[in-house]
């Protein structure tokens, strides 16, 4: 199983234009107002996944029940990015969630 990206993941190929990256990772590490609970939520989302593995040495992917409920969450916190995110890039929190969805073994598309 690939890793799953972190919360504070940036691609760095991309240009950090007008200082996108550096707003976005500053909100992750110093969030305020809205940027706190989207943070938190994508973090537990990823940890609960990180834990899961640790502990049963399987992705939560390949758990019948918990999976399909952890992949819920993390389209419920897709949604959440068309609300106010402050300083958070949401392509960046989109790609996190859509690519974490894909190492557990979810098409972010059908579900």
């Amino acid at each position: 199983m690939q890793p799953l990206l972190p919360v504070d993941y940036i691609d760095r190929a991309i240009p950090n234009t007008s200082g996108w990256q550096d707003r976005h990772l500053t909100a992750v590490h110093v969030p305020r107002g809205f940027e706190r609970p989207m943070v938190q939520m994508l973090a537990g989302w990823i940890n609960y996944a990180e834990t899961h593995a640790a502990r049963y040495e399987s992705s939560i992917g390949d758990d019948s029940v918990l999976g399909p409920a952890w992949a819920q969450v993390g389209v419920a916190i897709r949604t959440l990015l068309n609300g106010d995110c402050g300083r958070l890039d949401c392509g960046t929190i989109d790609h996190i969630i859509v690519e974490n969805l894909s190492r557990c073994g979810f098409d972010a598309d059908n579900l």
